[in-house]
């Protein structure tokens, strides 16, 4: 494996400086785009399933990815570009820059995703149809420029609506022939990590917040000691699948393996040396749960 990595890191070392500077301009699109954000709420969707169900769910992913990212582009572009977050403009001009320029197509691919997440969801519960349709409803009010002062400018309630409504939407399309115990055990421990990683998000946008008044946990007590939070989160998050898992909640060596490989990823992204962390903290989750679910597999756990 060791060799495997190196070998690895190795090429992308041999590449030309303009061949690495395409790689990383190409993932930053695809950032801004909301394709990582996807990846993140499909493993979320992903990993309760496993938990659950011990299967892959095809049909709650075709639902769960879509309208995560059309929610997320939303947000960004907003019904009209005067309504645009003024402190986005300050947190990242390169994706605000991409998003006023092709304002108009992305808010049709915006809509057009959250069409297909409703048009999959006929199907399923009513609940499920209404939270697809609530997510872009909530996350235009959530950040609405009218308030006097807006839900996501307050300590907490902005994490805690993010990590709600993900851990909500993925509980509603996977609850199906589970116990209410298991429920409570997979909701919980998917709550402590989506909460951490919302909190981390923040640690990139830090300084345009504070400007503009949105207060979050970074801005309070600064971006080490969010980053020991977040960990701490992680390991509470394992003690709790595994003493679900101990109680017969949940299957015992995945449950392990799971919260084990959520927490070593979170460790491994904080140590990584890099100028914005976000695209890397939403894709440490699927990749996490892949790489743990395979090992499932390989062992016969």
């Amino acid at each position: 494996m060791a060799a495997r990595i190196s070998t690895s890191s190795l090429s992308i070392q041999a590449l030309s400086p303009r061949g690495r500077g395409l790689i990383r301009s190409s993932f930053a699109v695809l950032g801004h785009l909301a394709i990582w954000v996807g990846f993140y709420v499909g493993g979320c969707v992903l990993l309760a399933s496993l938990l659950l169900h011990g299967r892959i769910p095809w049909g709650s992913l075709a639902i769960a990815v879509p309208v995560s990212i059309g929610t997320y582009l939303v947000d960004r572009v907003r019904l009209r570009p005067e309504a645009i977050d003024p402190s986005d403009q300050m947190a990242h001009q390169a994706r605000l820059d991409l998003l006023m320029k092709w304002g108009g197509s992305i808010r049709l691919l915006a809509f057009g995703l959250i069409g297909l997440a409703m048009a999959m969801a006929a199907d399923r519960s009513p609940w499920v149809l209404i939270a697809v349709v609530g997510a872009p409803i909530g996350v235009i009010l959530y950040s609405h420029r009218g308030f006097s002062r807006r839900p996501k400018d307050q300590v907490l309630f902005k994490n805690a609506c993010v990590s709600i409504s993900i851990v909500a939407l993925v509980m509603l399309l996977e609850c199906r022939d589970a116990s209410a115990g298991s429920l409570i055990a997979v909701a919980g421990f998917l709550l402590l990590h989506v909460f951490s990683d919302a909190m981390l998000c923040d640690v990139d946008d830090a300084e345009a917040d504070r400007r503009y008044g949105t207060v979050t946990i970074p801005g309070l007590i600064g971006t080490g000691r969010t980053w020991l939070l977040a960990i701490a989160l992680n390991a509470i998050a394992l003690v709790w699948i595994a003493s679900a898992a101990a109680l017969g909640l949940c299957p015992l060596g995945p449950s392990i393996l799971f919260g084990a490989f959520l927490l070593a990823a979170t460790v491994m992204v904080h140590a990584i040396p890099a100028n914005r962390t976000k695209d890397l903290i939403d894709l440490k989750l699927p990749l996490a749960v892949v790489l743990a679910w395979s090992l499932v597999v390989w062992i016969g756990l």
